[in-house]
Formats: structure tokens, sequence, C-alpha cells
């Protein structure tokens, strides 16, 4: 038998030689470089896929809404939307109701947001679901992916 092919005892990893409880070597083949793993995935559970999707989603309609408030808030620190405003008010005709002499309050800019928010909530979500079964389907017929994976 050559040396190559005899297994070395190598430290195991997170073992101090000073604790009797834990063993002290591991034994096993010698090193030869990155191991790899190649995988197939030929099934995405639709019901995880879509508990995973809606909590992504739901994290952008918070960031969205968000995101507008503090640009809201900037441009009104500016005094754009008094501008707008007030374009507003001298284009319109005298007659026009109320909620066309201020379109651009921060409560209608924030309710859009969120509803448009939660509308990509319910899509997006629908979506990753059908797009998980179809892949199921597909994976059925082709094999899945294969990914290949290495140590560093």
């Amino acid at each position: 038998m050559a040396d190559a092919d005899v297994p070395t005892a190598v430290p195991a990893r997170g073992v101090s030689a000073r604790n009797p409880q834990q063993p002290a070597i591991r034994v096993g083949p010698p090193s030869r470089g990155r191991r790899r793993a190649r995988l197939v995935i030929k099934h995405i559970d639709p019901w995880t896929a879509m508990k995973v999707t809606f909590v992504v989603s739901l994290a952008l309609l918070v960031i969205g809404v968000v995101a507008v408030a503090i640009v809201y808030a900037v441009l009104g620190g500016m005094g754009v939307w008094d501008q707008i405003n007030n374009l507003v008010n001298e284009v319109a005709p005298t007659t026009a109701s109320q909620a066309l002499r201020n379109p651009f309050s921060a409560s209608r800019v924030i309710t859009i947001t969120a509803a448009v928010g939660a509308i990509n909530v319910i899509i997006l979500t629908a979506l990753a679901t059908l797009g998980a079964a179809i892949y199921n389907v597909i994976a059925d017929l082709v094999g899945g992916i294969e990914v290949t994976l290495t140590e560093p």
C-alpha cells in the first residue's frame, strides 16, 4: 500500500486537546483539494415558495412605502409639491372639486403607494407559486437543474 493511500489523522475542526470529552483526531482520507458535490434540483415545494415570496414581498412593500415617504418629505422640504399644487390650482377651472385642488398630498401619495404595493404582494406571491408548480412539471420531464457545489 502506498503512502498516499493511507488515511491520515487530521485534527477535527473546533476540537481542543485539553477537553478529553471530544475526540482529538479525525481519521479520513488525505485532503486532495476542493470537494465537489453535484446536485439536481428536481422539486420546489409550491407552499414554501409561496410563503417565502409573500414575506419578501411584504418586506419590499414596507421598504417602498418608507422610501416614498422619505422622497416625498425631501421634495416637500424643497417646496416642489407646493409649486405643483399651485400650478394645478392656476390651470384647473374654479369649479374643480377639492380633491383636484391638492393632488399631491402626503396621505394620497402614500395611500397610492401602499395600494400598488399590496397589489404587487398578491401578484408576486401568485406568480412565484405558479412558477414553482410549472417548474415541477418541467423538471419531471427534463430532469431538473444540475448544480455543482465546491468548497472554497
